[in-house]
């Protein structure tokens, strides 16, 4: 009975604490770089503990992964939250990426780009669960930005138009990612994004989404 009792207790640290430490490890060295014993330093965890509570390093790759994708859903919807119209809500939501990208959010202090850009990339090629994620994490971008123009043009452009523009606004993220880590000024890479939103998605009441 003692030996049941030990068992049922609940652990005496937070998962999703946890797991945005876990997060920033491979976010800083990527998947195959991290080791479990830098996970195990950076979360206070040994091994034991750590498998118990996420699995293997591939298991806890995937949560963090996962995690990541649905904090970033929620940090740029609320920055499109913040302006009304298309174009100035994407601007937003652009600007808000950039931060994240930069260390200038509650993300993170470092410019590591996008989690999932930065490290599965180099990781899909080989790994069908890797390159599955992958494929996810880019297809909820692109049915984010086309939800946001359907809502915002009223149905009034055709449906290819508009996933051709969600679909450039994603690639636009994607490479605004790759050059923040890179070392691309803050400035530089919201000019960008500011007049790749403005060429791809007209006014509601002007031309339709080219």
């Amino acid at each position: 009975m003692k030996a049941e009792s030990k068992r049922g207790r609940p652990r005496k640290f937070d998962e999703d604490i946890t797991l945005d430490r876990i997060m920033l490890v491979f976010w800083q060295h990527g998947y195959a770089a991290t080791s479990l014993d830098q996970i195990a330093e950076a979360t206070g965890l040994n091994r034991p503990s750590l498998y118990a509570a996420f699995g293997s390093k591939k298991d806890m790759y995937l949560k963090v992964i996962s995690r990541f994708a649905d904090q970033m859903q929620a940090h740029l919807k609320a920055a499109g939250q913040t302006k009304t119209g298309l174009k100035p809500r994407l601007k937003a939501i652009m600007t808000a990426a950039i931060d994240l990208y930069c260390g200038r959010s509650t993300f993170g202090d470092a410019a590591y780009g996008c989690l999932a850009i930065s490290t599965l990339t180099t990781e899909a090629a080989d790994d069908p669960d890797f390159r599955s994620m992958l494929a996810h994490v880019v297809e909820r971008m692109d049915r984010g930005f086309a939800g946001l123009i359907y809502a915002e043009m009223k149905d009034s452009v055709p449906e290819a138009n508009v996933q051709f523009a969600a679909q450039h606004l994603s690639l636009m993220l994607h490479g605004l990612s790759v050059r923040a880590r890179a070392g691309e000024s803050r400035d530089i890479l919201v000019e960008l994004a500011e007049a790749a939103v403005d060429r791809l998605v007209p006014d509601p009441a002007s031309a339709p989404v080219m």
